[in-house]
């Protein structure tokens, strides 16, 4: 007799207030929203894309916009030398 009171006890369901309560609302963010699709950038030679390179301040450049989040033809107007660093190799003479 006691078995039977035991178990008629454990198979009692649990009250409403240890459930737990569901948001009311689903909100689904696709990661998608912010995509921009690629864009074909116009051709220049090798040498003009150097040059620019050497303008903005080389791989240099591009790692500060990397830490500072800002382009890298921006932080380089912003932090630009006054003369060439490059001015003094090879003698100074350009080949």
């Amino acid at each position: 007799m006691l078995l039977t009171l035991a178990g008629a006890s454990l198979a009692q369901p649990a009250s409403e207030a240890a459930q737990p309560t569901l948001p009311s609302k689903l909100q689904y963010v696709s990661p998608l929203r912010t995509y921009k699709p690629y864009a074909d950038q116009p051709v220049e030679s090798w040498r003009e894309a150097n040059d620019r390179v050497g303008r903005i301040g080389g791989w240099r450049a591009y790692a500060r916009e990397i830490q500072t989040g800002m382009p890298a033809k921006a932080s380089a107007e912003a932090s630009a030398p006054a003369a060439d660093p490059h001015a003094g190799h090879h003698g100074g003479d350009k080949r």
